[in-house]
């Protein structure tokens, strides 16, 4: 297979990634740095939308971590880093990432949490800005409703400009991967989603089966840190095995998902929409019978909303609203591919959703 050869300064440089540039030079401690990526004519290599700005680390103060302490302390504070993981890390607690960071696997790279309790969770962007997340296999302990929130895979709280790029989140005990209270500008790029492990009865929270992958906003009664905030993009994610709501289900939010992938057989719905909710679905690919039967559910509970899916593979062309509020229609610059060939491509082994990138320092 052809591949394209990146070279580059990761400390004078804030861009990650031209695809088919390439370019040279020396890195803060004059070791040459490169990356190895599949090539693809469909993944721009960068944050695109509302996340467009995110340069996290920007590639200074660059460590390779392999231990849950060392990554701990890697991605705390305010200090721009880049921070490659390696190997499989296990936690015991949620870690909480500050500014400026990008945390990117090595090929093969996970980060794993198997408590099915309050210590769950792995990434916690709480009030934090600027930040990328790559290239990473995110593994929970299987879904448990008991109420655990911030408890996600990855729960951005108050986090404003966020890059999810390349990962595979995985059984998320409350759900794979929240955005609340105020959270914005966030791009989700090329990320799979999905359940493998048999839902747990009897938790608190009253839901015997809580996989709910992507929750937006996390409450009808707050408005004052939610309206306005919540801008989501999400491209070339692919939604499947076990995924039962909640992909994604907004409220507030404006937000775009586009060439994104459903083809799981677990579906109660795929995109809810709620309160002041304000969804622009583009080119997505609804395989499954369950995908396309339950393609989406009204949360809304007679609040303003607006819900346009256009040129989608599975569900007809719709437009569904209350109230005056504008219908929300992208106007940054994206590039798009038919929905009929959503599968083939985001289901690629070699550059699809999922930790494609192959990565050597």
């Amino acid at each position: 297979m052809k591949r394209h050869y990146l070279n580059y300064n990761l400390l004078l440089t804030g861009f990650m990634l031209a695809l088919f540039v390439s370019f040279s030079s020396c890195s803060s401690d004059d070791d040459e740095k490169e990356y190895i990526i599949p090539s693809s004519p469909y993944d721009t290599l960068k944050p695109v939308g509302f996340g467009e700005n995110t340069t996290g680390g920007n590639g200074q103060n660059i460590s390779v971590v392999s231990t849950d302490a060392d990554l701990r302390t890697a991605v705390t504070g305010t200090t721009p880093a880049t921070i490659y993981v390696k190997g499989n890390i296990s936690l015991d607690s949620m870690i909480m990432v500050g500014s400026n960071k990008s945390i990117i696997g090595l090929p093969g790279a996970t980060v794993s949490n198997l408590n099915q309790n309050m210590n769950a969770g792995i990434f916690l962007v709480k009030g934090s800005h600027n930040v990328i997340i790559r290239n990473l296999t995110l593994v929970g302990p299987g879904a448990y409703d008991i109420d655990a929130n911030y408890n996600d895979n990855i729960c951005l709280v108050g986090a404003k400009n966020i890059w999810v790029d390349h990962c595979d989140i995985q059984d998320g005990i409350d759900g794979n991967f929240d955005i609340v209270e105020g959270s914005d500008s966030i791009c989700v790029s090329w990320t799979r989603f999905r359940y493998l492990k048999a839902p747990k009865e009897g938790g608190s929270g009253g839901s015997n089966d809580h996989r709910n992958c992507n929750l937006i906003g996390n409450s009808d009664n707050v408005a004052d840190l939610d309206e306005g905030h919540l801008k989501c993009t999400f491209i070339c994610c692919w939604w499947g095995d076990g995924c039962s709501e909640r992909c994604p289900r907004v409220r507030f939010g404006n937000v775009h998902v586009v060439n994104c992938l459903y083809d799981g057989n677990d579906f109660k719905y795929c995109v809810g929409y709620g309160v002041y909710a304000n969804i622009y679905v583009e080119k997505s690919a609804f395989l499954t019978e369950k995908a396309q039967k339950k393609a989406m559910k009204d949360y809304s509970k007679e609040k303003d909303f607006n819900v346009k899916f256009v040129d989608c593979l599975g569900v007809k062309d719709t437009v569904l609203y209350r109230g005056n509020r504008k219908q929300f229609v992208p106007t940054y610059n994206y590039k798009t591919f038919e929905a009929n060939m959503v599968d083939s491509i985001v289901k690629k082994g070699e550059y699809g959703a999922g930790p494609t990138l192959d990565i050597k320092l």
